[in-house]
């Protein structure tokens, strides 16, 4: 799996200078260009760069034969490396020494291409990781000097992945190290040296539990597991001391995540904690007790043992671990989650195959279509007898999970893993989705069966389940199901529609249905369901639920609307829209002026909204037009909240139009991100806790504030670096930057405080409905809010840590609930290690 850097609150912690390139979380993102490939293919015929190509230098300029031999040789050979080993196949054994003759002896010439080729092979292909550690053990005993170039390459990248805390490379690289010693390219206690680096921080026994710490510890199982046997037998009582301090400190772990629920998806099952080093160590002594033999790949360089005896071993230099790297950066992998039975004694098999599968997701997360592809050949090198494929067989029907290992339902768990994954997921959850849409496309009959089997046993446990897990499958499931024509077995969850409306199970299907529409429309989503869907789906289709209809307003107040309305409607300008308020409502002596200003406020933003109501476009143009107008009547916290909320009894029927319509508001400072919060959490929404659509309203705004902050942060070093480069140059005075450090600082400073306000304000909020008996309708309706409370705290717990002494003496006091006070210390925990 790969654990990229994922550095929290934009500046904070580690990383050198410039600007970096990080979400609304202030985490950094991985740079992957768009529909990467997993190896780089060179073009066929074709020449890079300026020469030869069409257009090129040496079009129509005399012969460039000996251009296209050369460039001919390089495709090959890359053609080669790739392929060598996509199936254990009997000639397996002959290709691999056959391709080693040829890249010897080509290497000279073609040294860059073989290198970048052989690099990206084992970086991004990783379950053939024993193929390409055979193939660089046969080049070091033919040729010792190119053995120590792949093997220098190689240490190279590895020293470049620590330095930016490419979590997923080292791991596959040290993979790959650790079978080196099989092919005795490097010794023992090369690896040995290695391996203690990552130990450093726990020499004594006695280390602090932490997010480095535990990020370290399970690169250093995750090469014991490959490295065992070697080291077995060139180094057995450093084995045993590189084990027991591993497993020492996986139980100072367990301790303190005894209990802790904030990372855990499913609560029928005691809590693992924030990750599985428990779990990787029980793999680990599960292959020492059968002498360290991993059985599920093939693993060839044991047919080479006696090529491999006479090799010279390549010295390597020390790893240095990073040490700019904030907390954030580091990252321990989730559970595996078991959602179809699996042969208990099956399970080192089904760790290294899932492990390869995680490896392979994440590392080729740039190109989903390959990626596809990738996982689909993964079981090719399998063992015989290790797993049953049910795309390879004429009955895919009667293969049994509970009696053997099944590649397809192995390969579906780890990506609904990844998906589910908590305190975050690695990427974005559209990433799975269109990877899984891809994977159906291949096979579309047997993995669609596939999907369906997993959807249904996470819904069978839906009671169970993570609040936020559960928002994440309904999303995953809308946007699947739209890519293959609606199609799903609605009859299995008809039940779902007699349960309360804020039953889980309810609440899941009735969200899905509602994304469903969105993506399509009303009609086409009611055809495809029973009739006893009808309770879950609106009676209409989404609209607006506009106040001032004639029907429901006295003579005056429709005098006022008619007005207002014909204003908007020939494109009168705000003056005239102003001066129509001021008009009509001055007339009104029975009410006092804050009365008279909350009408006119009322009836300006119920026309704007009717203006723009048509799409979205046409919202955006209305509000930006009337914006001066909207800013004038919010002129304090009170008219603010009044815009909100008339905002959302507009869009009463249109949950997307409502979510949407709250974020142009804010962009526009029309309202601000307190009166977001403080109208979501209305006590007249006591008893709608289990709606989708409040929190992610809530989201959109506390991510928004944060992106706000890093983007200032990249403006204040922008600027500071100007200004240095300035008074470097000795430039004129008169000359001054383009933006001022001061006036950054300023902006910086005031956007920092709002993110403060709104972090505290809104755990103020969820520790006030909480801790009171009025804050929820019933015991489902609290519990809905206890799950958002611990994804709230879960998601944002760096700016919930940077504000902590705040929280604690004003929020988190004896007045607030038990299991309140307890999510804040898990979170503390989780933060801390």
């Amino acid at each position: 799996m790969d654990f990229s850097g994922r550095v929290g609150g934009g500046r904070r912690g580690g990383g050198g200078g410039g600007h970096r390139n990080v979400d609304e979380f202030g985490r950094e993102r991985r740079d992957r260009p768009h529909q990467r490939k997993p190896y780089d293919r060179p073009a066929r015929g074709g020449h890079r760069g300026g020469h030869g190509g069409r257009g090129g230098a040496h079009a129509g300029m005399g012969p460039v034969g000996p251009i296209d031999e050369a460039q001919e040789i390089e495709s090959r050979l890359s053609s080669l490396i790739v392929k060598v080993g996509d199936k254990n196949t009997p000639t397996l054994q002959n290709n691999l020494e056959a391709l080693s003759v040829v890249l010897e002896k080509d290497c000279v010439k073609h040294e860059l291409t073989v290198m970048r080729t052989f690099r990206q092979c084992v970086l991004e292909l990783p379950w053939k990781v024993t193929i390409y550690s055979t193939l660089a053990g046969l080049l070091n005993a033919k040729n010792s000097e190119t053995g120590e170039k792949v093997v220098a390459l190689m240490h190279a990248v590895l020293r470049g992945s620590l330095a930016k805390g490419d979590w997923g490379s080292v791991k596959v690289l040290m993979r790959f190290f650790a079978l080196l010693v099989s092919t005795n390219s490097i010794a023992a206690s090369t690896l040995i040296g290695m391996l203690d680096t990552f130990l450093a921080p726990l020499a004594g026994g006695s280390a602090k539990v932490s997010a480095s710490n535990n990020c370290y510890v399970f690169i250093v199982l995750s090469t014991l597991l490959w490295a065992g046997r070697s080291l077995k037998e060139h180094a057995p009582a450093e084995l045993e001391q590189r084990l027991e301090l591993a497993a020492k400190y996986v139980q100072a772990q367990a301790e303190i995540n005894q209990g802790n629920t904030l990372s855990t998806v499913f609560h029928d099952t005691p809590p693992k904690g924030s990750n599985t080093l428990a779990h990787l160590l029980d793999v680990v002594r599960a292959v020492a007790g059968n002498d360290w033999k991993v059985d599920a790949i093939y693993a060839p360089f044991e047919l080479f043992a006696s090529e491999f005896v006479q090799a010279k071993q390549h010295e390597l230099p020390a790893l240095e671990l990073p040490t700019e790297l904030a907390a954030t950066a580091f990252y321990t992998p989730s559970e595996f989650l078991q959602l179809v039975p699996s042969p208990s004694d099956q399970a080192v098999r089904k760790y290294v195959l899932q492990d390869f599968i995680a490896d392979t997701l994440t590392q080729l997360e740039g190109n989903r279509k390959d990626c596809g592809k990738c996982l689909m050949q993964i079981h090719n090198l399998c063992n015989e007898d290790v797993c049953s494929v049910m795309t390879a067989v004429q009955h895919p029907e009667d293969v049994d999970p509970e009696s053997t290992l099944v590649f397809e339902y192995m390969m579906a768990e780890v990506l609904f893993s990844f998906l589910l994954q908590l305190p975050e997921g690695l990427y974005r959850e559209m990433y799975y989705t269109s990877l899984a849409i891809e994977l159906r496309k291949a096979e579309p009959v047997i993995l669609a069966n596939v999907f369906e089997t997993m959807v249904e046993s996470i819904v069978a446990r839906v009671q169970f389940i993570d609040v936020e897990c559960l928002n994440r499958l309904s999303n995953w499931l809308a946007v699947y199901i739209s890519n293959f024509g609606f199609q799903w077995d609605w009859t299995k969850w008809e039940s779902a529609a007699s349960e309360p409306v804020d039953s889980p199970k309810h609440r899941f299907v009735q969200e899905t249905l509602l994304k469903l529409i969105r993506l399509s429309y009303l009609d086409r989503v009611r055809t495809m369901l029973p009739d006893s869907y009808s309770a879950l789906i609106p009676a209409k289709a989404p609209a607006h639920n506009f106040k001032f209809t004639v029907q429901a307003m006295d003579e005056r107040t429709r005098e006022v609307s008619v007005a207002v309305g014909r204003c908007l409607k020939s494109k009168g300008s705000v003056e005239q829209a102003l001066a129509i308020l001021q008009e009509h409502y001055s007339k009104w002596a029975d009410i006092d002026d804050d009365r008279r200003q909350s009408l006119a406020r009322e009836m300006l933003v119920e026309h704007v909204l009717l203006l723009g109501s048509k799409t979205f476009s046409h919202m955006l143009n209305a509000i930006e037009k009337f914006m001066p107008a909207l800013q004038k009547f919010g002129d304090s916290p009170e008219a603010k909240l009044q815009i909100a909320r008339v905002t959302e009894d507009f869009w009463l029927g249109n949950p997307q139009f409502f979510a949407i319509t709250i974020d142009k508001l804010v962009n526009y400072r029309v309202i601000d991100p307190a009166t977001v919060i403080a109208m979501l959490f209305d006590d007249g929404h006591v008893g709608s806790w289990s709606k989708f659509q409040y929190w992610e309203i809530l989201h959109n705004t506390v991510k928004k504030v944060n992106m706000r902050v890093v983007q200032l942060q990249g403006r204040l070093e922008a600027a500071v670096t100007a200004a240095n480069a300035m008074a470097d140059d000795d430039t004129p005075a008169e000359t001054q930057p383009a933006e001022s450090v001061e006036h950054v600082e300023a902006t910086l400073a005031q956007m920092v405080q709002e993110q403060r306000d709104v972090v505290v304000s809104t755990a103020r909020h969820f520790a006030r409905l909480l801790s009171s008996g009025s804050g929820a309708s019933g015991e489902l309706d609290r519990a809905w809010l206890h799950g958002r409370f611990k994804e709230f705290l879960r998601t944002y717990r760096i700016q919930v840590m940077e504000n902590s002494s705040t929280l604690e003496s004003s929020v988190f006091t004896a007045e607030a609930s038990g299991d309140v006070r307890q999510a804040f210390e898990d979170v503390r925990k989780l933060s801390a290690a």
